[in-house]
């Protein structure tokens, strides 16, 4: 519906006009007339806008006459947008441009369509009359401001009636994490219709306090339409490595996931589930099967035949809310804290809204969003009687009570919020991004001396208030991000979709004539290549960046004239910058992962722009030297740009810029770090170079103790032989603003650390890194930080002592540490503690790495991970004797050098649950697994000498999961009594030459892997007593001849992958092998011809 949209660029027309006047251009004739004539007709028709918009809900030529008016408003725009584009790119004010001074252009071109659009308008504007639209009926605005701020995680006083339905499924889930009574994967499903809160129970369970004890791993994983098992596995995997993961095939994905879930006790969230199909579930579900005994996963979905194909236990039907948890919820977003309550009027309206609400949650939080503003019993009455609540159909009806909470929000927030409808179901927006495309298409007005990017802010925080926008979350960098619910979604594309459109390629781009804003969506299924030289014109074209999408430009010349007025480009790596240099218009360009090494001086031209992304471009080494023309920039993204040495000179004239991620100090070229004197900065900021910086003073010239928006700071020198000796007088100079949350030095090259972090003037830290700081020999007061939850200290290679400095001569210390890594500190001797008082009390994770001097450190009995590597045996020694809470176990060589482990090392780890033997030597150890009684998971990698496993192998009751990875000495395995194992790799043991027939007693084995055991010829026929195998893998076994006759007993598999067997390859080949008929009942059979050019499973990631 043409509605908000239309109010808004009204009212932008009528500001531009309004400031040509205002600067007193010098207008010839006509034109001046014209713009006049334009200035008075839309100002009539602003007048009754709204009285239009309200009654095209009832009348469909209202309707089409604000469709045509739209289409006016946007050509009269693209006119304006011209004459000021032309202006910028003179250098010259509008005022000059405009003027008889310029005859040629004026009279040729601008005044003939300045006089187009005065008569279209004019038209479009005599009509209005025979609809009998009333002027002056008020829009709705934001009267006052009673924000509740909005918190990144789920607060359970916010909710209303679903205690008993949260403390079943969590007594349920834990029950089962601590007993396993289902040995399958038990899965939960919670099923209901839009807007229920079915979200939110499973986000109060994957919060609680003690779900999250109980669990290894936790994921969320919102999955809408697209039950796409592959990019759910690589959504999955990517989640729990918290990075991005380039393996493109299905099979090394799922064996990477499989790795990660080994043995780990994990609960995984699929969130908005529609998928019917069994048989992606349950290809999905074999994968995370690998898990340990108790995981689990909650399924939230609207379709009972959803939850019963799925749910491995009765499924939760949510009910609504009973009148009196209804009525809680609307009076806590009503009233809020005491506004409006105690007034009677108010309550008896509301109480017959809250009964028309149905019980919906989403529908009364959006309701009483709306009326929290409005204070007169009248507003509350034309809710309560509003023609919404007599629609039958309930669904429909709930829609349209979101729908009137949109009709409450000013024109220029509602056209913020529908453009939202470009983005699929389900998007994670960045709070920034939205900010800067809202900017980049003139959505935010200009308002008084506020800079657009605050009024952004400001309207992000009220649509997250009136429930626009939920899963709120905010990082350590300052990043904020949020979703919209899918009900919510559809009221913004029911409004804005025949404008924003979301197209997949293989829809044969179905793109509407009425489409200005493009999100082309790809899913991993995707093959088709887009053109973009044949696209309609646009305003905003955004290229999914993850995905696996095509595109590419056959005509530029086509693309540009197609697209001359187009403001918002996100092309990814998928286009030169010759496709966008001519586009004068652009507000907003985003060039993530582009192979570019040198950004266009052209691009300097853009006189508009106000984003520029050049994120993970990590072959750019020169930005533009012309960079400082682009005077509206307000967003620099230079993340992982890492051969980017210097900066243009200017960069500092920028003054609207706000973010800035990275400054590179160039060696005597380029922009000095004096350049950031004047620049208000947010977020995070990375300055790299800094051994170029020559003396304090330049450095002082940062002002970085002013800028309080910022976040997170890095300070970097880069690697060098020697220093200056000007470190410490540099790091001194650079002191941040106090409310800094995270602070990386690395390469730093002075004694002492300055004053500024000696004396703690940073108290609001809460994640350190110290990297390369070879030359300190004492830390900062560290244990004073009371926020302090993650840190690291890495390569001090003068680093003796850890003593009452470190603590801050405190008591009590480190009250909020979580996790600390000290690493490569050779010189390290001693790491005392304070008598008395407590120290670490929340310290859960601690890595030793390289510290081979370092012989006693203080006993942390909240410790449950430890990762020690490159340390002496009494070190060694000592760690395990008083870490006896420990439930995983990490223990690998440094370097070159085997570590040899005593015998008697684990003798008082019953406790322990997960262990990782990385090139250690076990000469010395054969008791090494002897009592652990608790182990799921045991992981042996690159132990060159190692020939048998150590006898208590076969005596692990409990163990799920074992890997045996590149030992290549092993000649046998022993698995007797490992009647819990549910998943066995062998990858890289190359004097292996066959499984044990002993693998027989594996009842419980749903997985085997064999990977690269080059003299194993065949698997043993025992094999056909594993009668829960579901998957089973050959790879890069070269001879390999044949499989046995066993495999045609293995009713329960599922899965078999034949990877780099050229044997195997042939004996098995579909219909004419000699072993189809073998494996002919199996449903997924997967064989490739040879695996060099498939991404490998990585069992051996050296730490």
């Amino acid at each position: 519906m043409a509605d908000a949209f239309v109010s808004a660029l009204v009212s932008t027309i009528l500001n531009n006009l309004d400031s040509l006047f205002r600067e007193e251009v010098r207008l010839a004739g006509s034109l001046k007339t014209d713009l006049e004539s334009l200035q008075r007709t839309f100002t009539t028709i602003q007048a009754v806008l709204h009285d239009a918009e309200q009654k095209q809900w009832k009348s469909e030529a209202i309707k089409i006459w604000l469709r045509n008016l739209e289409q006016a408003a946007y050509d009269l725009e693209d006119v304006l947008d011209d004459f000021k584009s032309e202006a910028l790119g003179r250098g010259s004010k509008v005022s000059t441009f405009f003027s008889l001074h310029n005859p040629l252009l004026f009279r040729s071109s601008m005044a003939h369509r300045v006089k187009t659009a005065r008569e279209k308008v004019d038209a479009i504007a005599e009509e209005r009359i025979k609809f009998h639209l009333e002027a002056g009926v008020a829009e709705a605005g934001i009267e006052g401001n009673n924000d509740r701020e909005t918190s990144s995680l789920v607060d359970e006083s916010e909710v209303f009636g679903r205690a008993d339905e949260k403390g079943e499924l969590v007594s349920m889930i834990l029950r089962n994490a601590s007993h396993h009574e289902h040995d399958d994967l038990s899965v939960y499903a919670i099923c209901g219709m839009g807007g229920l809160g079915k979200t939110t129970i499973a986000q109060l369970i994957y919060n609680d306090q003690n779900v999250a004890r109980a669990f290894d791993l936790r994921v969320w994983v919102c999955v809408s339409d697209d039950f796409d098992v592959k990019r759910l596995t690589k959504t999955i995997l990517e989640r729990i490595e918290e990075k991005s993961c380039d393996i493109q095939d299905l099979d090394p994905l799922q064996r990477r996931l499989v790795e990660k879930l080994v043995g780990k006790q994990f609960l995984i969230v699929l969130d908005d589930v529609w998928n019917e199909s069994r048989d992606k579930w349950d290809r999905l579900k074999q994968v995370l099967q690998s898990g340990g005994r108790g995981s689990a996963v909650i399924v939230t979905t609207r379709l009972e035949k959803v939850a019963l194909m799925m749910a491995t236990v009765p499924f939760r039907r949510l009910q609504y809310l009973t009148d009196d948890d209804s009525w809680s919820l609307f009076k806590q977003r009503a009233f809020g804290m005491g506004t409006n309550e105690g007034n009677a009027d108010l309550e008896t309206i509301g109480r017959q809204i809250v009964q028309r609400c149905g019980g919906v949650p989403l529908a009364i939080k959006a309701i009483g969003s709306i009326l929290s503003s409005k204070s007169q019993a009248s507003e509350w009455l034309h809710v309560r009687d509003s023609e919404i609540w007599n629609l039958e159909d309930e669904a429909s009806r709930i829609l349209a009570v979101l729908r009137l909470s949109y009709e409450h929000l000013p024109s220029y927030m509602r056209q913020c919020f529908s453009f939202c409808s470009i983005f699929p179901k389900d998007y994670v927006m960045i709070k920034d991004e939205l900010i800067g495309l809202w900017m980049a298409n003139g959505f935010i007005p200009s308002r008084g001396q506020l800079n657009l990017h605050d009024l952004g802010c400001e309207i992000f925080s009220e649509l997250s208030r009136r429930s626009f926008f939920q899963e709120i979350n905010e990082d350590v960098h300052g990043t904020v991000t949020c979703k919209m619910h899918d009900l919510i979604h559809d009221v913004a594309t029911s409004i804005k979709g025949y404008e924003c459109c979301v197209i997949e390629p293989d829809e044969r781009l179905k793109i509407p004539k009425t489409a200005r804003h493009l999100f082309v969506h790809s899913s991993s299924s995707s093959t088709n290549i887009i053109d973009l030289s044949k696209l309609p014109p646009l305003r905003s074209l955004i290229l999914d960046s993850n995905s696996s999408l095509h595109c590419n430009i056959s005509n530029t010349s086509n693309f540009i004239s197609n697209q001359k007025h187009l403001k918002v480009f996100d092309c990814g790596h998928r286009t030169s910058s010759t496709a966008f240099k001519s586009l004068k218009h652009l507000r907003y360009l985003r060039l993530c992962n582009s192979y570019v090494i040198a950004l266009s001086e052209s691009t300097s031209s853009l006189h508009n722009l106000q984003t520029l992304n050049l994120q993970e471009c990590c072959f750019l080494e020169m930005l533009p030297k012309g960079l400082k023309n682009l005077k509206n920039l307000r967003y620099l993204d230079l993340r992982g740009c890492s051969r980017l040495t210097s900066m243009p000179v200017g960069l500092g004239e920028l003054t609207c810029l706000r973010k800035l991620s990275k400054f590179a100090v160039g060696k005597d070229k380029g922009g000095g770090i004096d350049e950031l004197k004047e620049l208000d900065l947010e977020g995070e900021l990375s300055i790299t170079g800094l051994c170029n910086v020559k003396n304090s003073t330049e450095a002082k010239n940062a002002n970085l103790i002013k800028k309080q928006n910022l976040r997170s700071l890095e300070l970097s020198w880069d690697s060098r032989e020697s220093s200056d000796g000007n470190d410490e007088e540099i790091l001194n100079a650079l002191q941040p603003h106090p409310s800094l949350k995270k602070l990386r030095i690395s390469g730093y090259q002075g004694v002492r650390f300055p004053k500024w972090m000696m004396d703690l003037l940073l108290p609001n830290l809460v994640e350190i890194e110290l990297k390369d700081c070879g030359r300190c020999d004492q830390l900062p007061p560290l244990g004073k930080l009371h926020f302090l939850k993650d840190l690291t200290i890495q390569g001090m290679g003068s680093l003796k002592c850890m003593g009452n400095g470190f603590y801050g001569d405190m008591e009590s210390s480190f009250p909020s540490l979580e996790v600390l890594q000290i690493k490569g500190a050779r010189c390290l001797e001693e790491w005392t503690t304070m008598n008395g008082g407590e120290h670490f009390p929340l310290l859960r994770s601690l890595t030793i790495s390289g510290c081979p001097k370092l012989v006693v450190l203080p006993v942390v009995q909240s410790l449950n991970f430890l990762c020690v590597g490159g340390v002496n045996v009494t070190l060694l020694n000592y760690l395990m004797m008083n870490a006896s809470n420990l439930t995983s176990l990490e223990l690998f060589r440094h370097g070159d050098e085997p570590m040899d482990l005593p015998d008697g090392l684990l003798r008082n780890h019953k406790h322990l649950e997960s262990l990782r033997i990385y090139g250690t030597s076990l000469k010395h150890s054969s008791d090494l697994l002897d009592n652990l009684a608790s182990l799921k998971t045991l992981i042996v990698e690159e132990c060159s000498e190692l020939e048998s496993m150590p006898r208590g192998l076969q005596n692990l009751r409990c163990l799920e999961f074992l890997i045996l990875s590149e030992c290549k000495s092993l000649v046998s395995v022993a698995v007797n009594g490992l009647s819990s194992l549910r998943s066995l790799s062998i990858v890289g043991c190359g004097n292996l030459r066959s499984l044990p027939e002993s693998v027989q007693h594996l009842s419980s084995l749903r997985f085997l892997w064999v990977e690269n055991c080059e003299r194993i010829s065949s698997l043993p026929n025992e094999i056909q007593h594993l009668t829960s195998l579901s998957k089973l893998v050959i790879a890069d076994c070269a001879n390999m001849m044949a499989l046995p006759q066993g495999v045609r007993s293995l009713t329960a598999l599922q899965t078999l992958t034949i990877d780099g067997c050229p044997h195997l390859q042939r004996r098995c080949k579909k219909h004419t092998g000699e072993n189809w008929p073998i494996i002919a009942h199996i449903p997924d059979v997967q064989i490739y011809s040879t695996s060099s050019s498939k991404p490998k499973v990585q069992f051996c990631i050296q730490p």
